[in-house]
């Protein structure tokens, strides 16, 4: 019997499900959503990056602060032949405080650095997210790929099987041939050998999804079909939210960062100061009469003289960074635009293919097998013919299947590179 790519289709996605409905573990089956939310949660780069984003704004608000002041508290004048607070005018207790303040605008400069920072790191762990999404929805398809196989696999076997039988009963008549029934038997053994390799394969692909979800979630997962081919956005327009990438706007906010470490480094130039205010208490006099407290205030500044090797070397290298960090950056541009063409047209060319797969290798392959059927069941054909002819139309199945799980992945690197609707 003839049937369209589209039915095919249907009745593959069809048969998993149902198979999937049978197995007593349905209902705690997990959904590709439910996955990408496991591994999201339990990466432990992206809550460290995510920590550390967080310290950094913490640390932006300290380094916006005034540092903290200091306590002074002495005795002042104090003669060393006695060491009496009331004999001499000037000898008096003292209580000071000293306040340091950091150059010019080096304070603000600091805080907003150490908040770019944030920013990047923030970047960073958005991009993180979208690897973690990336590689389960890559697993996930593969998973996809070995349960749609098996069942076309499990098709196979039982019609040879139901092929081998005949050919038996044929034998047994005197009508057919002993190597018919050998014929038989060898496609079931490859079929089973074919069955195994996809159990490796998803043994695989499960410790593979372990990684991110853990050994009991991995094996709860149970993709039931691969993703619809969907019409590609034209890549113009895919390369244009390149820019809205994080790891793009990780290099971006770092950048940033490394030009306001340059403006620090010149503020430092300025010089630093700092005030004292003190406030003495005096004893009275032998004679009864008062002396009057002393309130002194200081104002120390500092004097960057030999700016030379200090502080113009810190504006130079800061400079050097930001300008690191610059062709860094175009760098990792031109390799994100090229793996976004590659994966565009890896996507678009698979999907060319598997749409002449879909109208012309799919449904000449079982018109050869209606026809081999038709030939061996009038004694036209050969059995061997109509084993080779099924096994050609199985093989064209399976890779019309592996081209939709290749289109598949590809259309996930695109939607890492430029973003997709979750």
């Amino acid at each position: 019997m003839f049937l369209s790519p589209n039915r095919f289709t249907g009745v593959v996605v069809l048969a998993v499900a149902f198979a999937a409905g049978l197995s007593p573990s349905t209902a705690a089956d997990l959904t590709l959503a439910e996955s990408e939310r496991i591994a999201i949660d339990r990466d432990a780069m992206l809550r460290e990056m995510r920590a550390q984003g967080a310290a950094m704004r913490e640390r932006a608000v300290m380094d916006g602060e005034l540092m903290d002041p200091q306590l002074r508290v002495g005795a002042v004048n104090v003669p060393v032949d006695s060491f009496s607070l009331e004999d001499e005018d000037m000898t008096m207790l003292e209580l000071g405080v000293v306040q340091e303040f950091k150059p010019g605008q080096s304070r603000r400069l600091s805080r907003q650095q150490m908040q770019q920072l944030a920013a990047a790191m923030d970047a960073t762990a958005l991009d993180r997210e979208r690897i973690v999404r990336r590689e389960v929805r890559k697993l996930w398809t593969q998973l996809a790929y070995v349960g749609v196989a098996r069942a076309l696999l499990a098709d196979q076997t039982s019609w040879v099987e139901q092929m081998r039988q005949s050919a038996r009963a044929r034998y047994a008549s005197g009508e057919g041939r002993q190597l018919d029934v050998l014929q038989a038997g060898l496609d079931v053994a490859m079929l089973r050998e074919q069955q195994l390799d996809l159990d490796r394969d998803d043994a695989m692909y499960r410790s593979q999804l372990s990684f991110w979800l853990g050994a009991e979630e991995a094996a709860r997962a149970q993709p039931t079909g691969l993703s619809p081919r969907a019409e590609l956005k034209p890549l113009a327009t895919l390369e244009a939210r390149l820019g809205e990438h994080p790891a793009q706007l990780d290099y971006m906010r770092r950048i940033d960062a490394a030009r306001t470490a340059a403006d620090v480094a010149r503020e430092l130039r300025k010089p630093a100061w700092m005030l004292d205010v003190s406030y003495g208490f005096r004893q009275d006099m032998p004679d009864g009469m008062s002396r009057p407290d002393m309130l002194s205030a200081m104002v120390t500044v500092g004097l960057p003289l030999f700016r030379g090797d200090r502080q113009d070397r810190a504006v130079s290298a800061a400079r050097l960074e930001a300008q690191g960090l610059d062709a860094r950056h175009d760098d990792h541009d031109r390799e994100m635009r090229a793996m976004l063409v590659e994966a565009w047209n890896t996507a678009e060319r698979t999907a060319e293919l598997e749409r002449f797969y879909e109208s012309d290798l799919l449904p000449l392959a079982e018109q050869s097998v209606t026809a081999a059927l038709l030939g061996w069941r009038s004694n036209r054909t050969m059995f061997d013919e109509v084993v080779m002819a099924r096994r050609l139309a199985l093989e064209a199945k399976l890779k019309h299947l592996r081209l939709a799980a290749d289109r598949a992945r590809a259309q996930h690197d695109i939607d890492y590179f430029a973003g997709d609707a979750r």
